[in-house]
């Protein structure tokens, strides 16, 4: 099933929960949606992060600021020499994580906010784009879409219990 921007205004909440497995296709979806919502007219806000690949393999991850099309290198894979800021997977470049908090933190009014993803650095480890949740809370936007690995998918609806949930694992 393809899930359509008409699909998510019609799931009757503020707040969509996006989540799947990894390679599921969060990240496409998202971009999707954003093209299509800029095709109404709407007015987009967020990060988007979509993967780096090299020869099939994922190899980095770009952040694209949603308002200003503008695009920083976010993080390589993790290659014996663990960064500042790293999971088990990805060093992450502490100065664009600033960058992207600092964009999330200066969003005022959106009709669509993405904020693609919110892990475990930002819920166990309180880095990342933590600005994120302050942003979800004001709901300055007409519809957000948040995406969330099924792992913290728990966690996310005690912060946001009336969100709806699209697992891209169930369509």
């Amino acid at each position: 099933m393809d899930l359509n921007f008409s699909d998510l205004q019609n799931m009757g909440s503020k707040i969509i929960i996006l989540t799947g497995t990894r390679g599921r296709g969060k990240t496409a979806a998202c971009q999707k949606w954003v093209q299509q919502a800029g095709m109404i007219g709407w007015n987009v806000s967020g990060l988007l992060c979509p993967a780096v690949f090299e020869n099939g393999a994922k190899t980095g991850i770009i952040v694209k600021n949603l308002a200003t099309g503008e695009s920083r290198h976010l993080a390589g894979l993790v290659d014996g020499t663990v960064g500042e800021v790293a999971t088990d997977h990805w060093n992450f470049d502490p100065e664009v994580l600033k960058w992207g908090s600092q964009v999330l933190g200066e969003i005022r009014e959106c009709d669509l906010l993405i904020v693609d993803e919110l892990g475990p650095l930002e819920f166990y480890r309180r880095q990342g784009w933590v600005e994120a949740f302050d942003v979800l809370g004001g709901g300055v936007y007409r519809l957000a879409v948040v995406v969330i690995r099924p792992e913290l998918l728990d966690e996310a609806r005690i912060i946001w219990p009336g969100a709806s949930v699209c697992s891209l694992d169930e369509l």
